[in-house]
């Protein structure tokens, strides 16, 4: 199966349906941005989150910078290379929207957290708007992928 391939099954599929490993010689790479690993790290959230909400987490997660969409690669790429060469496609513009509102879930969710209320952190996680955007980030990177290979 091709990169390209995996990414349409993700926009045809649930989420545990998508996870499909893509085949070691398939390239994800594009405009600079590897869009599996982007989608793997979004996706990792969730454990990271449930991790550090159950208290078994080694990592020291900062509100103020997990609420960020411009500090992950991702982020990162999307106010860079991403913006300056697709920041006019709509595409582009939904996947940085649903980005941003996954940001700030997470932060929210980890503010929750920090605060003591950890069964309001784990709904949040688990029943929240978390839930929709971590799915938006995914779909959204996929359509971004189809809709790039095939103009290029």
């Amino acid at each position: 199966m091709s990169a390209l391939d995996w990414f349409k099954r993700v926009l045809g599929q649930k989420a545990e349906e998508a996870a499909l490993p893509l085949p070691a010689d398939a390239s994800a790479e594009l405009a600079g941005l590897n869009f599996m690993t982007a989608i793997e790290a979004h996706i990792k959230w969730k454990s990271r989150l449930e991790n550090y909400i159950q208290g078994t987490s080694t990592e020291d997660l900062k509100v103020e910078v997990v609420c960020r969409d411009d500090q992950c690669p991702l982020g990162k790429w999307i106010y860079g290379t991403g913006g300056e060469r697709f920041g006019t496609i709509d595409t582009f513009g939904d996947m940085k929207g649903h980005h941003a509102l996954f940001h700030q879930c997470a932060g929210r969710i980890l503010e929750t957290a920090q605060a003591g209320k950890k069964d309001e952190a784990l709904r949040l996680l688990q029943y929240g708007d978390y839930v929709r955007a971590s799915e938006q980030v995914k779909r959204q990177l996929a359509k971004l992928y189809v809709r790039l290979n095939a103009s290029s």
